[in-house]
């Protein structure tokens, strides 16, 4: 856990730079460890990606009303909730529909996009919080939020709460990226938005380093 003294709130307007596009999807069943051939097949259709800081999320799928993970087995079962959520500028909002219609090939999986829904601007909520963080395998918790607190930093960005959460593994041909989530919390609205678009570390199109709104402190444990 990392504390910084509180700071005023400043008077903000809700840009719309970035965006997240999201769709409807169908898939019978996909790994848990998606990530990277999930972003293959993306960019196979929008080769484009790659060149406009995009940040792909992963497809997750919420335990309850029927649904669960199979973490053993190591396999999702998307339902009609789970949804497919690119992070693009705006202007790349009209491209992005191409892939409507489209059956992505994850090998021996397949999402269908099924579904447009209307994008949804970054949020100016003060706690947000990123499932996947690129992190070293042996850094500690210390290091690993000190080194957050370094990139945020980085950014203008001055984090007063600031908590790691779980580690996760992302399977790549070129080896295994580790990850933990990180939780911060008590942001400015300007600071909550640039952090969403920017932001922190490396491979965002495996989903690393994308921040979304988190309701509060106490649930970060459980994601």
């Amino acid at each position: 856990m990392f504390w910084q003294e509180d700071i005023k709130e400043e008077h903000f307007t809700l840009p719309d730079d970035v965006q997240d596009a999201v769709f409807n999807i169908h898939s019978k069943v996909l790994p848990i460890d998606h990530a990277y051939i999930l972003s293959q097949a993306l960019l196979s259709e929008l080769p484009w990606l790659s060149e406009v800081n995009a940040g792909i999320h992963d497809i997750s799928v919420a335990d309850g009303n029927g649904w669960e993970q199979d973490h053993e087995s190591g396999f999702y079962y998307p339902s009609k909730r789970s949804k497919l959520s690119i992070r693009i500028p705006k202007e790349k909002l009209g491209d992005i529909q191409s892939l409507l219609g489209k059956t992505l090939d994850l090998g021996e999986y397949q999402v269908k996009i099924v579904k447009i829904l209307e994008p949804k601007l970054m949020s100016d909520m003060q706690i947000v919080f990123a499932k996947y963080v690129a992190c070293d395998e042996n850094a500690s918790e210390e290091d690993f939020l000190q080194t957050s607190f370094d990139q945020l930093q980085a950014l203008g960005i001055h984090p007063k709460k600031m908590m790691a959460g779980l580690e996760r593994k992302i399977t790549t041909p070129d080896g295994i990226i580790h990850t933990r989530s990180l939780m911060v919390a008590d942001l400015r609205k300007s600071e909550s938005v640039k952090l969403q678009e920017q932001g922190i570390g490396e491979h965002r199109l495996l989903g690393c380093g994308l921040f979304v709104p988190q309701k509060g402190i106490e649930s970060v444990d459980a994601v």
